[in-house]
């Protein structure tokens, strides 16, 4: 029974988690494409920074008139770059 509890309370987590993540990457993908650049190379850039930042750092892409950490800006052209090498 306590097994079952454990289980279930890592699936509600991880789900709470994934639709965070889902949100994040809406609003990234939407003004990204919104700023221009093709949907494959936003789509792309995502998943590079998806691969290195937690969903609260990338939280930080979608704060209005905030600018995000350098770091992640820094990271983020770097993944539009490669991405955009890619295609």
């Amino acid at each position: 029974m306590r097994a079952l509890f454990v289980v279930l309370l890592m699936a509600t987590l991880v789900a709470g988690c994934s639709d965070e993540n889902s949100k994040v990457r809406g609003q990234f993908l939407a003004g990204c494409i919104q700023g221009g650049a093709p949907k494959a190379i936003c789509t792309c850039t995502f998943e590079k920074l998806e691969a290195i930042y937690s969903p609260a750092e990338l939280k930080a892409l979608n704060k209005p008139y905030t600018a995000p950490p350098e770091h992640i800006l820094k990271a983020l052209m770097a993944s539009a770059q490669a991405c955009q090498a890619e295609q």
